[in-house]
């Protein structure tokens, strides 16, 4: 602190802009390599996010980076079983999977004994050790209050208004709490105290997801390739939602056939032109939300929240009955299109984070899997090369990578949204991301995986090539759809261990353990 003045003064190595669970996991692995990070963030803990579902990658890493950088209170989010054995009071919820179901407007959905409305992929054995979806405002604030107790610098509610080149660092100034927040602090939603702050930092790391504190501050604009995929979002968290097993079987569905409880999952309704998560929590909340073509709902048709929400239940007949009962307990979010490219994300003295550098859609549950593969990326390269000149071609490389995997996560979501008409095709399209999910998976397991490796393969240029082609391909109508099919397998052959695309399997895909 600045003896004798109000300012707020503090030194750092990197200061961390956003305390979501990617800003505060970030301060945490910084403190452990012995840097000095600060934490700092506009808004204030418990608050409404969503990104909400774990992956078998996300929680491998998750558990990889707290026996590394001994954080062993963070270890236990990993898994479902040891999340609610540690922290029965931190909200989750179970997946064991990705279950989808494909309906037609103004038609009651109908189980078929060939199973072609339907896709479910198991991600986990058993429920001990399944996935999560996380409460995101207990998840964040729990991280942030481990950041306040690790003694790290946390300011919330706090606003920075210039970022200025010091040196080879940066100079940041607003105004902040009167002093770093203590544990016992967060979740006060007062506003700022409107004490003076300038923090020095040797390196900027923007987690602030659609805040986008570096691109207002260095004027990074949109990439100019911009992103296919389009849709935009209408959702909350509700009571009073009926499991989907129950419709299904009143409905004659086979549920002995499932892989898994159909509902414990990250659970798609799809329609042609958009698609619905249902994301059960297991305190009897659930967040429920649509994501939907822009051109085919265009938002400014849509009218309220409410009379929008109705008027999708009404053409969609299963699903109304699903959420009969429901009753939203949060405002309504009601967006324009989702998605967002910035041209950079590294530069050699600052970086972003993948939710920052982009967001695609909640499609597949991409988005926290693909943020902690940066996470991983990031603290290697600050473990090798923090203060040496190596960082700056590190930051470089990471830039790249970052933006294969964009363009890569981008053509897979666009292309699931193009074959959302037929539905076979869209599950044929997906197994681009299930193939090399579940492989990735599996070189984890097996420990022959480099830290930081490309998401869902994305440097490969055999197959982002053939991932391009069979996103042109979805959309022509001289190609059949079990052409198309063919055409996956063969293309997936490299990564496909479990039956992907086995017309045997009725789309029903069991978790199968691959040895080493």
């Amino acid at each position: 602190m600045a003896g004798g003045s109000t300012v707020i003064e503090i030194k750092a190595d990197i200061a961390v802009m956003g305390a979501g669970f990617s800003g505060s996991l970030m301060a945490m692995l910084l403190n452990q390599i012995g840097l000095r990070p600060v934490l700092i963030d506009r808004g204030s803990h418990p608050r409404f996010a969503v990104g909400e579902s774990s992956t078998p990658v996300a929680n491998l890493i998750l558990e990889g980076l707290a026996k590394r950088y001994d954080l062993p209170r963070i270890a236990p989010f990993a898994n479902y079983a040891s999340w609610k054995r540690t922290y029965p009071e931190i909200v989750c919820g179970l997946k064991r999977g990705f279950s989808y179901f494909h309906h037609t407007f103004d038609q009651d959905f109908q189980p078929r004994a060939d199973r072609a409305n339907e896709l479910m992929v198991a991600a986990s054995l058993a429920d001990d050790d399944a996935d999560t979806h996380w409460l995101r405002s207990d998840f964040d604030q729990f991280l942030a209050r481990e950041v306040a107790s690790m003694g790290i610098p946390y300011f919330e509610r706090a606003s920075i208004d210039t970022l200025t080149a010091c040196g080879a660092g940066w100079e940041l100034s607003g105004v902040a709490n009167s002093s770093p927040r203590d544990v016992g602090d967060i979740g006060d939603t007062a506003g700022p105290l409107g004490e003076p702050i300038r923090i020095r930092a040797d390196f900027v790391l923007d987690a602030s997801g659609d805040g986008g504190f570096l691109a207002k501050q260095l004027g990074i604009g949109l990439h100019p390739a911009g992103m296919s995929t389009r849709s935009r979002s209408l959702f909350s968290h509700f009571t009073g939602v009926a499991k989907w097993q129950d419709v299904y079987a009143a409905r004659g569905g086979d549920v002995a056939g499932h892989p898994y409880r159909c509902d414990d999952a990250a659970l798609h309704h799809v329609f042609d032109g958009g698609w619905m998560w249902v994301l059960p929590f297991d305190n009897g909340v659930t967040s429920a939300g649509f994501s939907l073509d822009p051109d085919r709902f265009p938002r400014e048709a849509a009218g309220t929240p409410d009379a929008e929400w109705s008027a999708l239940m009404s053409r969609l007949p299963a699903v109304a009955e699903q959420f009969a009962q429901a009753k939203p307990i949060v405002s309504w979010r009601q967006t324009g299109r989702m998605q967002r490219r910035l041209a950079r994300s590294a530069g050699p003295n600052w970086v972003m984070l993948p939710n920052t550098a982009a967001f695609h859609d909640p499609l597949h549950s991409t988005g926290n899997t693909f943020t902690l593969v940066g996470i991983e990326r990031l603290m290697d390269l600050f473990e090798r090369c923090w203060g040496k000149a190596e960082l700056a071609e590190g930051l470089t490389r990471y830039d790249q990578l970052v933006q294969q995997e964009i363009e890569h996560v981008d053509r897979i979501v666009s292309g699931s949204f193009a074959g959302f008409r037929e539905f076979e095709r869209m599950i044929a399209l997906s197994m681009f991301y299930f193939s090399t999910a579940i492989w990735s998976e599996e070189e984890r397991r097996a420990g022959r995986a480099v830290r930081g490796a490309a998401y869902l393969s994305a440097n490969r240029p055999e197959l982002r090539a053939a991932l391009d082609q069979a996103v042109r391909d979805i959309r022509d109508p001289a190609i059949s759809s079990s052409d198309f099919t063919d055409r996956i397998r063969t293309i997936i052959q490299p990564f496909n261990r479990v039956g992907l695309c086995d017309p045997g399997r009725l789309n029903m895909y069991p978790y199968e353990i691959i040895p080493p």
